[in-house]
């Protein structure tokens, strides 16, 4: 106010005041709801696990369902076979999914690796009894690649998918 006189050309109505306040409340409320979600890691990794049997082999997947660039993405792939296995084992990716990914460690190793177009086929050495459980450790690409992203894995006997599972990530800004 100059010399008693509003600034604006209108003054405003206890009505338009009272809307403002309560604008002002809805947004702070908002803001401090987005403000403990993230404190309580709501929009962080989510992780999820596929499953499947087949041709004498269970097949589990353990991946990140939801996540988001920069953070961690593990990855576990577990392969169960009654009466172990004959010689070494296979595993099939599709490399499309292992694109979003920065992978770091395997582990066991895989004694060999061949990349496809659509494809990495890792070979593990024979292991002792009757699972094999390889996990990875990955972290979401720090580029962005937003949006769903399908994979499939599967266990090759004698060259031939045996089991094969499909899952899908959800990567988040």
């Amino acid at each position: 106010m100059t010399n008693g006189r509003s600034t604006l050309e209108t003054p405003a109505s206890p009505r338009e005041g009272r809307r403002a306040r309560d604008l002002r409340r809805v947004v702070l409320v908002l803001l401090a709801t987005f403000l403990v979600l993230g404190a309580l890691n709501f929009f962080g990794l989510r992780m999820g696990t596929a499953s499947a049997s087949g041709g004498g082999y269970q097949l589990q997947v353990r991946y990140p369902r939801i996540g988001r660039p920069g953070i961690g993405a593990p990855l576990q792939i577990r392969v169960q076979h009654d009466g172990g296995f004959d010689g070494p084992v296979t595993v099939v990716m599709s490399s499309d999914y292992l694109d979003i990914l920065t992978v770091n460690t395997i582990t066991p190793d895989p004694s060999q690796t061949t990349t496809t177009d659509k494809q990495v086929i890792w070979q593990f050495d024979q292991p002792p009894g009757d699972t094999l459980t390889v996990s990875f450790g990955a972290e979401f690409d720090p580029n962005e690649h937003l949006g769903s992203h399908d994979a499939t894995t599967s266990v090759l006997d004698n060259g031939k998918p045996a089991v094969a599972v499909d899952y899908t990530t959800w990567e988040a800004p």
